[in-house]
């Protein structure tokens, strides 16, 4: 920390709060006795989980002059490369091996029986390249989480639609049991609160494409909304009207279009120019914020976030996409219909 710049005063309330620490264990009928901790932060605290990140803060130092990317949340880390020639596994496997070599330093035991990897392709072959972490292979697995999203090494996402859409059967299914009171305004109230988070979680991610796909997703707040009563005997879009609701895939376009505002206007962390190319032709009828629509060799590229949503913003009319806030836009893009 002194290395960073951190001052001596507050370096000396940060040993303060660090040193001479204890703890035991408490049950119901006695407690052990205490022992002194010597290493860690407390959990719990504010300051443990900033004291952690100052702690690995240095293992990016590894790819600072390399082609390898990683990502970091908390204590988890993943690294990735584009594999074009074969040397570029040995590029990874040195960087995994700077890994394992850094924890050794840092007395961070890696959990290696958690560590795997995934080979993320349209060939349906499996990868042929083997990584080890000290002396353990690495298995491969065809899906992996990255913050509650199940990535397929398709990039189908049909694996994390499955798990979602079955774990808000199950949340819906719970409410209807559970709420004795039928009041229809208190269900959708409740499935809106807990069972429509779990649909849309991320969206824009994994937003499909396929019609079978998206009408699983449909499927809960159909199945749902059909239980409400006096519901039952009508369709599902006009019991949507009735419940003043939109359908799942019409929001899932919503959050596509605020997600693409935030970026073009600079209100999130990602760079715009990394993902849209503003044209320079204002002469066309539209808006200052029409995009190119980049080439797709593939389906996947083709329905990917940055690809499909650029037909439906450059359609958009000027004074939607100029708005001077999210709420405003929002507002104005529901009224467009």
């Amino acid at each position: 920390m002194r290395a960073y710049g951190f001052c001596e005063t507050l370096l000396d309330v940060l040993c303060d709060f660090l040193k001479n620490c204890t703890q035991r264990v408490v049950l119901y009928d006695g407690v052990s006795e205490f022992h002194d901790i010597i290493s860690g932060v407390s959990q719990g605290s504010v300051l443990g989980p900033l004291l952690f990140l100052i702690y690995i803060n240095d293992i990016v130092d590894f790819f600072l002059d390399n082609s390898v990317q990683i990502k970091l949340y908390a204590d988890d880390l993943k690294v990735y490369l584009e594999i074009t020639y074969d040397f570029d596994n040995v590029t990874l496997q040195n960087c995994v091996n700077k890994i394992v070599e850094w924890s050794e330093v840092w007395q961070l035991k890696l959990a290696v029986d958690k560590c795997q990897y995934s080979h993320i392709s349209l060939s349906t072959s499996s990868a042929s390249a083997v990584y080890f972490v000290s002396d353990s292979q690495l298995p491969t697995t065809s899906s992996i989480g990255d913050l509650g999203v199940i990535v397929d090494n398709r990039l189908t996402f049909k694996d994390h639609i499955t798990s979602i859409v079955t774990r808000a059967h199950v949340t819906a299914m719970q409410i209807w049991r559970c709420f004795l009171c039928k009041d229809m305004d208190v269900l959708m109230r409740a499935f809106i609160t807990y069972v429509r988070p779990l649909l849309e979680y991320c969206s824009p991610v994994w937003s499909p494409s396929s019609k079978t796909l998206i009408e699983q997703l449909e499927s809960v707040q159909r199945r749902f909304s059909k239980r409400l009563p006096g519901l039952q005997s009508i369709t599902y879009d006009e019991r949507c009207a009735c419940l003043k609701i939109d359908c799942l895939e019409l929001r899932r376009l919503y959050a596509d279009l605020i997600l693409c505002y935030k970026i073009i206007h600079g209100l999130t962390v990602l760079p715009s120019e990394k993902f849209f190319t503003i044209t320079a032709n204002h002469v066309t009828r539209g808006h200052s914020y029409k995009m190119f629509l980049p080439e797709s060799r593939v389906n996947y590229r083709q329905h990917f976030f940055v690809v499909r949503i650029v037909k439906v913003w450059n359609s958009l009319p000027a004074d939607v996409v100029c708005a001077n806030s999210v709420s405003v836009f929002v507002h104005k893009l529901k009224c467009v219909g």
